[in-house]
C-alpha cells in the first residue's frame, strides 16, 4: 500500500468516526425531544422510526470507520488485536441492530441483547485502544483514553444502572477522539 492509499484510508476512517458522533447528536436530540421533553409532535410512530432509524444507520457508519481503522492498525504492524477488536464490535453492532429492530416492531426492546451489545462494544473499543498502543499508529494518549473510557464505563454502568445500561452516546466518544487523531496526523 502506498502513502497516498494509506492517507486516503486514514482520512476516510477519520471522517467516518467523526461523522458517526455527529449523527448521534441528531439521534440523541430526537430521543430527548420524544422521551425527556415529551414534545407532542415527537410522540408519533413515524418520529420513533426516524429516531431509531438514525441510531441504526449510525451504528453502520461507526462500524465502517472501525473496519478501516482495523486495516490501518494491521498495516501499522498489529496483526492480532485489530481483527479481534473488530469482530467483537461487529457482534455488538449486530445485536443492537436486532434489538432496535425488534423494539420498533414490538414496541419494547429485548433487553438481554442490548446488555450483551453494550458489554461487547466497550470491550471491542477498549481492544482498539490496545491496538493503537501496540501499533504506535496514533499517539499513545489516544490508545490510553480509549482503553480507560471504555473499561471505566464497563465497570460503572452495571453498578450504577444495572436495569438500564443502554446509553449509546457512550460508544461514540472514543471513535470521535480516534477520528480527530486520524485527521490530525494526516
Amino acid at each position: 500500500m502506498n502513502a497516498r492509499e494509506i492517507l486516503s484510508e486514514q482520512v476516510v476512517a477519520g471522517w467516518l468516526l467523526i461523522v458517526s458522533a455527529l449523527i448521534f447528536l441528531v439521534a440523541g436530540f430526537l430521543f430527548t425531544a420524544r422521551v425527556i421533553w415529551q414534545w407532542p409532535s415527537a410522540q408519533s410512530k413515524s418520529f420513533l422510526y426516524w429516531e431509531r432509524g438514525i441510531v441504526m444507520a449510525d451504528i453502520l457508519v461507526v462500524t465502517l470507520g472501525l473496519v478501516l481503522l482495523a486495516q490501518l492498525l494491521q498495516g501499522a504492524g498489529d496483526r492480532i488485536v485489530p481483527p479481534l477488536a473488530l469482530t467483537i464490535f461487529l457482534i455488538a453492532a449486530v445485536l443492537v441492530l436486532v434489538a432496535e429492530s425488534f423494539g420498533l416492531h414490538e414496541g419494547a426492546y429485548i433487553y438481554v441483547p442490548i446488555v450483551i451489545s453494550v458489554i461487547l462494544a466497550f470491550i471491542g473499543q477498549a481492544l482498539f485502544g490496545v491496538a493503537i498502543l501496540r501499533s504506535g499508529f496514533l499517539p499513545g494518549w489516544v490508545g490510553w483514553a480509549t482503553i480507560i473510557w471504555n473499561l471505566a464505563w464497563l465497570v460503572i454502568l452495571p453498578i450504577a444502572r444495572p436495569q438500564d445500561m443502554y446509553y449509546p452516546w457512550l460508544h461514540y466518544v472514543a471513535p470521535l477522539i480516534i477520528g480527530i487523531a486520524l485527521l490530525s496526523i494526516g
